[in-house]
């Protein structure tokens, strides 16, 4: 499957647009820092919809599940996750307006703040966030530890190895807690094989493959087909 063009980021993929080529292939990336994968599954028109399943063990063992649809350029324009535990759950949903405004709502069932081991765990954020005016503008989303959401950044951003870094308004959403925090981040594709994020906490090198898919991130995760 590809899901861009080795040298420009932000060109149409090849493969994912041409009906002749069949639906692509399920990605799988594999956690590094604790048990756990996800399984994501690229689909729609020019595949501009993505619906992914994670399953994390660690302090709180918990699934995650999204979807999200994306808008031609490659911004994400609405997503709905569930963190789920044993005894909890919280969902959100955002989705963005014409004016480039978002629209948050929660959901949450149980307590999220006690671990497999029934110790008590730091009070975790609130689902969602107070204000969803301070969101106005941003158009690339990250849901923590989901790459997928790199690649549609880049693509969206346009980025072109070797250029000059990239800074744009970020949604964050944690897992397992579902807060969302705005950020401005910097995206930096330093070759076409490394991408390069700051801005939002330290700075993260991610390996790509030949299509722009994150293949490593050293001590967190690896694509594993």
């Amino acid at each position: 499957m590809s899901l861009t063009t080795p040298h420009v980021i932000g060109r149409p993929p090849r493969g994912l647009t041409d009906p002749r080529t069949g639906p692509p292939a399920p990605l799988l990336w594999q956690r590094t820092d604790t048990v756990g994968t996800e399984l994501v599954f690229v689909s729609g028109p020019a595949a501009r919809a993505a619906t992914g399943s994670a399953i994390v063990a660690g302090p709180l063992p918990h699934t995650t599940s999204f979807t999200a649809e994306l808008d031609g350029d490659w911004a994400v324009r609405s997503l709905t996750v569930t963190c789920s535990g044993g005894d909890w759950s919280r969902t959100l949903r955002l989705a963005r307006e014409h004016d480039g405004g978002w629209v948050c709502r929660t959901e949450e069932a149980g307590g999220l703040g006690t671990s497999s081991a029934g110790r008590a765990l730091p009070l975790p954020p609130p689902a969602g966030i107070h204000d969803a005016a301070r969101l106005q503008g941003a158009t690339v989303v990250r849901l923590q530890d989901s790459p997928i959401f790199l690649t549609w950044a880049m693509r969206h951003l346009r980025l072109v190895p070797g250029a000059k870094p990239s800074s744009a308004p970020t949604v964050r959403v944690l897992t397992p807690s579902l807060a969302v925090l705005p950020a401005t981040s910097t995206y930096h594709l330093v070759s076409a094989q490394r991408l390069r994020t700051t801005g939002d906490g330290p700075a993260v090198n991610y390996d790509l493959d030949h299509t722009g898919l994150v293949t490593y991130q050293p001590g967190r995760l690896r694509l594993a087909r």
